[in-house]
């Protein structure tokens, strides 16, 4: 009958197995257990209560996320840091269901729109964290029109974002420890309700600050945290 299983910090685990049992699992959690090497991926589609995934941070997993292993009622999934690159996955087979994803990144990706194959247009949020070699966004969101939140966490070389025109549903937009952007995309900002500039983004907090001649174009937000 068990709903929540929360995996972390495990040295020692070498391996998952018999996910199929766990029936009634909704919430997934399995991270920084860097020597686990076996996991059931093809197992995941027996799980069809499980509602929220997430695997990070397990440098020695051979889990290989070939199409159509998703957990068919999928809403929420955050992944990555894995033995195998995010680059070398491919296009995936995820549920329609799946609205949240949070990537954490490695090495290769300095565009978004090599990520493109990977982010279905279900999703209403999306999180990029750790993505060392980041330094644009300019393709590969266009097809996102029902996106409501866009996130960049510790991304250090990202230096701008633009041709954002399309994601029309987009209401909050943050920035953390993003020290290299240098501006924001005005032409999406008369819809934001939400704007975040954390940690270290000092240009950000520069050009954006309440004493800056840019801030009328986002003295409207509801709600700002810079």
């Amino acid at each position: 009958m068990i709903e929540n299983v929360e995996i972390g910090g495990w040295p020692n685990q070498k391996s998952i197995i018999e996910l199929k049992y766990l029936v009634h699992l909704t919430t997934l959690y399995i991270s920084y257990c860097e020597n686990l090497e076996s996991f059931p991926d093809n197992e995941l589609p027996n799980l069809t209560s499980l509602k929220r995934l997430q695997i990070v941070n397990c440098q020695s997993m051979e889990a290989s996320f070939p199409r159509g292993i998703w957990p068919p009622n999928l809403c929420s999934l955050s992944i990555g840091k894995l033995k195998k690159p995010i680059l070398e996955w491919g296009p995936q087979n995820f549920p329609t269901s799946l609205v949240e994803l949070t990537l954490w990144g490695d090495d290769g990706v300095s565009s978004c729109s090599q990520l493109s194959l990977l982010l279905p247009s279900s999703l209403t949020s999306l999180e990029l964290k750790e993505f060392e070699e980041l330094e644009s966004v300019s393709m590969g969101l266009q097809h996102l029109t029902s996106l409501q939140r866009l996130e960049f966490w510790i991304c250090p070389n990202l230096k701008k974002i633009s041709d954002l025109q399309h994601l029309t549903s987009l209401r909050y937009l943050s920035f953390t420890s993003c020290p290299n952007m240098m501006d924001l995309p005005e032409m999406i900002l008369p819809s934001l309700l939400s704007l975040g500039i954390r940690g270290n983004c000092p240009k950000l907090k520069e050009r954006w600050s309440k004493s800056s001649s840019h801030w009328p174009l986002v003295s409207h937000i509801p709600c700002i945290d810079i």
